[in-house]
């Protein structure tokens, strides 16, 4: 069966334009923070938000990225089939302010194992998350900040967001 199409490209943009002002509004006293996005999707969206940030004149922007892998609750089932994705973190996490990104949010499993990852580093400030879709059926007390859409799922069901490049079409699927 074909997934369903729920959002194109020019609605992707719309929903990032509006995080980004939300973002701004919090994060624009800051003197510089980090933006760390959830390998590998999440670092997609990272990217756009940091650029779209910069294009309202915030600077002092780092952008890193955090592979959940081995701080999951599930590694050993996750290890044997999918490999590490590299953790770059440019600056040090110790009393920064750090926007968490991810494109699809869930059950709140992969963010807490972003966090793990994060605090394994230092002790942040704050840390606030985006996600680009947030999907429902939370088993942690994980909430994002900011959301592109929220969109209603059957627990068994898949959303995807389909990068087909990533200064351009973008797709969210359901199905």
């Amino acid at each position: 069966m074909e997934p369903e199409i729920l959002f194109t490209s020019s609605r992707v943009d719309e929903a990032i334009r509006t995080m980004v002002m939300q973002i701004r509004e919090e994060f624009q006293r800051e003197s510089s923070f980090l933006i760390v996005g959830i390998q590998s999707g999440g670092l997609n969206v990272a990217k756009r938000l940091r650029t779209a940030l910069e294009g309202f004149g915030m600077s002092s922007i780092y952008l890193g990225s955090v592979d959940t892998t081995l701080y999951r609750d599930d590694i050993n089932r996750l290890l044997p089939a999918k490999g590490l994705l590299p953790m770059e973190i440019p600056v040090s996490v110790e009393d920064a302010a750090i926007l968490l990104v991810d494109d699809v949010i869930f059950t709140g499993r992969s963010v807490r194992a972003a966090m793990d990852a994060i605090f394994f580093l230092g002790r942040p400030r704050k840390i606030r998350l985006a996600v680009l879709v947030d999907r429902g059926h939370r088993e942690l007390p994980i909430q994002p900040e900011y959301t592109g859409f929220r969109i209603e799922t059957d627990y068994n069901d898949e959303v995807n967001v389909l990068w087909k490049d990533l200064e351009g079409r973008v797709e969210i699927a359901h199905g």
